[in-house]
C-alpha cells in the first residue's frame, strides 16, 4: 500500500517486502546467509538482476557466479542489501511517458560514481546507490504535479536553481523528497543526507554535513557534470563548485582528469 508523507502530502513507494525481509534478517544477532539467498532466489527477476550485476565487468570476477548463495557470499550482507535496494527502486517508481530514459541515465551515473569510488578506495556501493537514488523523486514529483516536467525543462534552459523554484512553486523539492524516500527504505544515513543536500551551493563544504555524505556529494557532482556534458546540458554553476570539490577531495588537475577518464571508461565498458 502506498503511503503519504505527512509533511509533504506526497505518496512514497513502500519499501519492497523482499528488502524488508533481508533487512530484518541482517538485524538479527546471527543472520543466516542462506535465508537471504532464498529470499532473493524466490524473486526470479531480482535474482537474475543480482547475478547479472555480480558478473558484470565492474566486479571483475574470474569465475562466473551462478547461484544466489554464491552471490551473497561474494557480496556480503550489507552489499547485498544495498544492491537489492538499487534494483528494487527501478521497479518501485513508475515513470511517465516523458521519462522513459530516466533509469538508463541514472544507471550510467551510478556506474560512473561507483567507478570513481572504487579508484579512490571508497565505498563503491554507497556511491552506486547515490547515483541511482539522487534524483529518484523526480518521477514522484512528475506524478504529483502535471506541469512539473515542463517547468524543469524551462529551468534547465535558463540555468535557474531547480531547488529554489520547486520550494517556491510546490512547497517541496525533489532532493528533500528523495531523502525522505531513502529514509523510508531504511537506507544508510550518509546516503540520506547526501541526497538531501546534493543541490546545495559550494557553501555545503563548510557546513556541518557528515564527511561521508559530503564525499558522496563531491563524487556525484563530478559525475553529474560529466553526464551533463555528454548530453549537452552544461550549466554555469559547476565551474564555481569545481575548486571547492577539488580542495575537499585533495585533487590536483591531473588527478581530477584521471577520475573523469575512469568514469567515462566505466560507461563505455557497459555499452
Amino acid at each position: 500500500m502506498l503511503r503519504k508523507n505527512r509533511n509533504l502530502d506526497v505518496v512514497l513507494p513502500p519499501r519492497p517486502s523482499i528488502l524488508v525481509d533481508i533487512q530484518q534478517e541482517m538485524n538479527k544477532a546471527h543472520p543466516v546467509l542462506h535465508r537471504i539467498a532464498e529470499h532473493i532466489a524466490g524473486d526470479i527477476v531480482l535474482a537474475a538482476a543480482i547475478l547479472k550485476t555480480v558478473n558484470s565487468p565492474f566486479y571483475g570476477l574470474r569465475n562466473k557466479v551462478t547461484s544466489t548463495v554464491d552471490a551473497v557470499k561474494m557480496l556480503g550482507f550489507t552489499r547485498t542489501s544495498q544492491l537489492v535496494a538499487a534494483i528494487a527502486v527501478r521497479q518501485s517508481v513508475p515513470l511517465p511517458a516523458e521519462l522513459t530514459y530516466f533509469w538508463d541515465d541514472m544507471m550510467r551515473v551510478a556506474i560512473m560514481e561507483a567507478s570513481i569510488a572504487k579508484h579512490l578506495l571508497l565505498n563503491t556501493d554507497m556511491a552506486y546507490l547515490m547515483g541511482l537514488f539522487h534524483d529518484c523523486a523526480i518521477p514522484l514529483m512528475a506524478a504529483q504535479f502535471p506541469d512539473y516536467l515542463k517547468v524543469r525543462k524551462a529551468l534547465n534552459d535558463e540555468n535557474m536553481s531547480v531547488i529554489d523554484f520547486e520550494d517556491d512553486q510546490y512547497t517541496m523539492n525533489h532532493a528533500q523528497l528523495g531523502s525522505l524516500f531513502a529514509r523510508s527504505w531504511y537506507l544508510p544515513d550518509p546516503l540520506i543526507q547526501a541526497i538531501r543536500f546534493h543541490h546545495h551551493d559550494s557553501s555545503l563544504f563548510s557546513t556541518g554535513i557528515d564527511r561521508d555524505a559530503l564525499t558522496l556529494i563531491a563524487i556525484h557532482l563530478i559525475v553529474d557534470n560529466i553526464h551533463d556534458t555528454l548530453i549537452g546540458n552544461v550549466t554555469t554553476q559547476y565551474p564555481q563548485m569545481k575548486p571547492k570539490i577539488m580542495k575537499f577531495m585533495n585533487l590536483d588537475d591531473h588527478q581530477y582528469q584521471v577520475l573523469t577518464d575512469i568514469a567515462l571508461d566505466s560507461v563505455n565498458q557497459t555499452n
